[in-house]
């Protein structure tokens, strides 16, 4: 357990996993990064993966996205039947250089962190004033959440599956979470991103967050929809920060951060503290 604050954003924020982990190439391009042991299963495939003691890269004959992520998907599915691949979700998501380039191949959820892949998601911070005083809602997962049962976590969050916008996600997420309507849910305003690199069982967790922060109104009462969520807390930001600075893995890592950048952004941890600037580098992409 991370002794301070800071310890533990550069834990969640800062693994480098060119020091135990091998590169994954697709088309001369770096696509993510794979556990040894990980890369050993894939010598199964030599038709689809070409596996050295310095990287594993997709074989040139696969020309296009399409191609890939038929050749990826009959991997992923038979690793899963073997169990090495757990957690299915029935859920794709684009692969590409950058959020906004063409996506190199799709693959589904559940096999991102056995390639170490760069993923994406849309999170979302409800603020609301209450008794003249500010306060951010807090969900908790529910106990039968297959990743981080019973943690603390955003009002909102999901990742953005092929095909769909970061703003689109935070709708749709905001609705089955929170049951947040589509035309509030139109009032959250963008407020950047933060990054989340670190080492897991899997491989890498590697995910860009883009947040949103919504102002709620005072009356509002969050209603989850869709199961994943056990209870709601709006908190009081002054305990919000002792939480965090107490026991921060208390929340599932991502929304921690997510929470660390929403209190550092408008001012409720402030420019006064010794470890101001290495919080701000950790978080940023």
């Amino acid at each position: 357990m991370p002794r301070t604050l800071a310890e533990f954003v550069k834990n969640a924020c800062n693994f480098d996993p060119a020091d135990s982990l091998l590169p994954f190439t697709v088309d001369g391009i770096l696509a993510g990064w794979i556990k040894r042991s990980f890369a050993e299963r894939l010598e199964e495939w030599p038709e689809y993966f070409t596996v050295r003691p310095r990287g594993v890269g997709m074989r040139p004959q696969f020309e296009t996205a399409e191609q890939r992520s038929a050749a990826i998907a009959e991997v992923v599915e038979t690793l899963a039947t073997q169990t090495v691949i757990g957690g299915w979700r029935d859920e794709l998501v684009a692969v590409g250089e950058t959020f906004y380039s063409p996506p190199l191949f799709h693959i589904e959820r559940a096999a991102t962190r056995h390639f170490g892949l760069t993923v994406y998601a849309s999170h979302l911070n409800g603020l609301t004033v209450r008794h003249g005083e500010p306060h951010m809602w807090i969900g908790r997962r529910a106990d039968s959440k297959a990743i981080d049962p019973g943690k603390l976590d955003n009002l909102a969050a999901g990742r953005i599956p092929r095909g769909l916008t970061p703003f689109a996600t935070l709708v749709k997420e905001s609705f089955e979470e929170a049951g947040i309507a589509a035309d509030l849910a139109g009032t959250a305003k963008g407020a950047g991103a933060v990054r989340c690199k670190r080492e897991v069982e899997e491989g890498l967790h590697n995910e860009i967050i883009f947040v949103h922060d919504i102002i709620l109104p005072e009356s509002f009462i969050p209603a989850n929809q869709d199961g994943e969520v056990a209870e709601f807390t709006c908190m009081p930001i002054a305990e919000l920060v002792r939480l965090l600075e107490s026991k921060a893995d208390s929340f599932t890592v991502d929304a921690a951060l997510v929470v660390l950048d929403c209190l550092i952004r408008r001012g409720y941890l402030g420019s006064d503290r010794h470890d101001y600037l290495d919080l701000i580098h950790a978080l940023r992409p």
